[in-house]
């Protein structure tokens, strides 16, 4: 590993003198998007699917002359108000002859325009920017010169310190981690794409592969894909990809889902896909989409009954036990989905499918699947009136009905209030839903009613979001029902030129199951989050971000009251145009693991990971990302936590014998 880190550093300053070019700043733009989005999560979870999500959007932009109220709306950030700007613009001045022309629209504010530009296309777009205007996305990039276009992106990681699954021999493959994905396109029409990931411990390269080819706009034919795909329908009752944003920094955006309809699979989530065909066909104002899957799952498997007992997903395969789960069972899956689309006033569809898995599931409860045949039918509808846009689903699994409805109402441009009551019933299991909702996508046993208002005033910027819900069957938490509701406000401002200003405060409080007197009860949890943050541009090439985080955990049937403590400076240094420094030093102390303070990292293209600090200790690492020629980017980053106070640190396989858990890892983008 130090002979790698030797070579990296090598050609890190070799190439200072050679070829040197500008980091594409779409990559920054991203991930500042994604910031904004995924901060506010009190889960420990890794995000990385998302960003996949959204380079998705990234590498395949909308083109501002064609798009439709309904297709600016999938891009992170735009609302029916900013949508119905741009087509009244569009409409009264003709075809935009490049997305720089967005800035002569009077009512987008320039701070908005340059988060959305990198996901936005012009066919006739030929422009030069400054320093001060973003630049334009990948794909009007003009160095371009052929009709062919590949993309290769290799990530290695590895942890320093070595776990106990290994030192024991449990874990049957070595520590390195691998992520390799290879996407070849010709014009706009044709794509192809491989994936192949190893997580840590698992015994082959391959334990997870891809494959999938894309075409587009033959004929009638639309989209046709073959291999591995997602399906997007409605609000996600009943079909979504395994990954959609929850609540957040942004009160308006996650509640209405953006549904591509098909799409290739980019992701390495080893489950919730499709392996098969899927097409839709365009005919006037209708689409018919059609689709057919045959997948192998992991599934436990009773030895006598033969019945499924469970499906477990993880997508890890480290132990003997793990591989004997490993794709156990198939399921067969097929069906179509038919919508139509009146000018930019009303989108409805009407879907459906039929799932058969080759084992029968084992049930213990009313509530739980039964049988091996499934069927799920839904109608939706996204209906804009002015400036009120209707949206809902509604979802019915031969059993029960479950629903979403909502409204997003814009009285004014920079004004914006949303309402939304979803009602997904204790029988209602979806095989391959994520809805919105408190359990982060489970579309199961929750009924809530979520208010949002997002302002932006002469003060600064106010979002607000108040989410009321109610589990009226038992959990995995909770024996019983239980209920609860969260409060988040946030402030941002900039208070000077070159300075932002960030408060916000949130509230969760929860019903949950304790242990009192040696008797489990529910109880009643609340946990608060107080945070203060500065962004400051020093320069054109360096930003500095400084955050003070405060906790409280309190459940009210006892005498505990934790608190959590986090601060953290962040350093992003341009050095040369082509080389990018990021650094983050963290110091954190809190009572225990329920009072933890998360922190949301960014790190290597495509990672996202929010983590949970807690215990006594600090947590840094530095990142850089270095362009030595057009077609290539070199990443690596190198993090550590020390808990001073501790011997040992995580648990089970995953312990280490040590205070430290440090981690490097490298990756290389081929863009050609």
């Amino acid at each position: 590993m130090k002979l790698l880190s030797l070579i990296f550093l090598f050609i890190l300053i070799s190439s200072l003198y050679i070829f040197p070019q500008v980091i594409d700043s779409t990559d920054i733009q991203v991930e500042e998007t994604l910031d904004e989005l995924l901060e506010e999560s009190f889960e420990e979870e890794d995000n990385s699917d998302l960003y996949n999500s959204i380079e998705e959007l990234l590498l395949n932009p909308i083109d501002l002359n064609s798009a439709d109220i309904f297709e600016l709306q999938k891009i992170p950030g735009v609302t029916l108000n900013i949508s119905e700007t741009i087509l009244s613009y569009r409409k009264r001045f003709g075809p935009f002859y490049s997305v720089n022309e967005l800035y002569s629209i009077r009512e987008l504010d320039r701070e908005l325009i340059n988060k959305i530009i990198p996901f936005l296309k012009t066919d006739k777009s030929s422009f030069q920017t400054d320093s001060t205007v973003v630049e334009q996305s990948f794909s009007e990039q003009i160095f371009i010169p052929s009709k062919f276009r590949l993309q290769l992106r290799s990530r290695y990681g590895n942890d320093l310190q070595t776990r106990k699954g290994f030192e024991d021999g449990i874990y049957l493959g070595s520590k390195l981690r691998a992520y390799n994905r290879l996407i070849l396109k010709y014009t706009k029409q044709i794509q192809i794409g491989f994936i192949f990931d190893k997580d840590a411990g698992e015994k082959d390269f391959n334990d997870f592969s891809s494959f999938h080819i894309n075409v587009k706009n033959i004929g009638p034919i639309s989209n046709f894909i073959a291999g591995d795909y997602v399906l997007e329908f409605g609000q996600g009752l009943m079909l979504w990809s395994p990954y959609s944003f929850s609540k957040g920094a942004d009160a308006i955006l996650p509640v209405k889902r953006k549904a591509k309809i098909i799409k290739p699979y980019t992701s390495s989530t080893e489950y919730d896909f499709m392996r098969g065909v899927a097409s839709t066909f365009n005919y006037s104002d209708f689409a018919l989409t059609v689709f057919y899957s045959s997948k192998k799952v992991d599934a436990n498997v009773d030895t006598l009954t033969n019945k499924i007992t469970s499906t477990p997903k993880t997508g890890l395969h480290l132990t003997e036990n793990d591989l004997k789960k490993k794709n156990r069972v198939t399921e067969n899956l097929f069906g179509g989905r038919i919508s139509y689309k009146y000018q930019d006033y009303l989108d409805v569809g009407l879907s459906g499918y039929n799932s058969k898995f080759s084992n029968e599931f084992e049930t213990s409860s009313v509530y739980e699947l039964s049988g091996n045949q499934f069927r799920f039918y839904s109608f939706d509808y996204d209906l804009n009136l002015s400036q009120i846009n209707f949206f809902g689903e509604f979802a019915y699994n031969e059993k029960s009905v479950a629903s979403l409805n909502g409204l997003i109402l814009s009285p004014l441009s920079n004004f914006i209030i949303t309402a939304s009551i979803r009602n997904y019933p204790s029988n209602y299991i979806s095989l391959h839903g994520f809805g919105f909702g408190e359990q982060s996508g489970k579309t199961n046993n929750e009924f809530g009613i979520y208010y949002g208002i997002k302002w932006k005033s002469n003060f600064g910027l106010f979002n607000l979001y108040y989410d009321q819900f109610r589990f009226p069957y038992a959990t995995f938490e909770n024996p019983v029902s239980s209920s609860g509701d969260e409060i988040y406000i946030s402030f941002s401002k900039k208070i000077f030129n070159k300075t932002n200003l960030l408060l916000r405060f949130k509230t969760e409080r929860k019903e949950v199951s304790e242990n009192l007197n040696d008797i489990k009860s529910v109880v009643r949890r609340t946990r608060n989050s107080y945070r203060s943050e500065i962004v400051y541009d020093v320069s054109n090439k360096l930003k500095l971000k400084s955050r003070v985080e405060y906790n409280t955990y309190q459940i009210k049937e006892t005498d505990r009251n934790e608190k959590g403590f986090l601060i953290l400076q962040d350093v992003r240094f341009s050095a040369t145009k082509s080389l990018l420094i990021y650094g983050r030093i963290i110091l954190f102390e809190t009572d225990s693991f329920n009072s933890a303070v998360y922190e949301f990292e960014n790190d290597l293209t495509g990672v996202l990971t929010n983590l949970a600090m807690y215990d006594n200790g600090m947590r840094w690492y530095l990142m850089v990302r270095y362009k030595p020629i057009d077609i290539i980017t070199l990443s690596m980053k190198y993090s550590e936590t020390y808990k001073p106070n501790v011997k040992t640190l995580s648990s089970g396989n995953n312990l280490i014998n040590n205070n430290i858990d440090n981690r490097i890892s490298f990756q290389i983008d081929l863009n050609y």
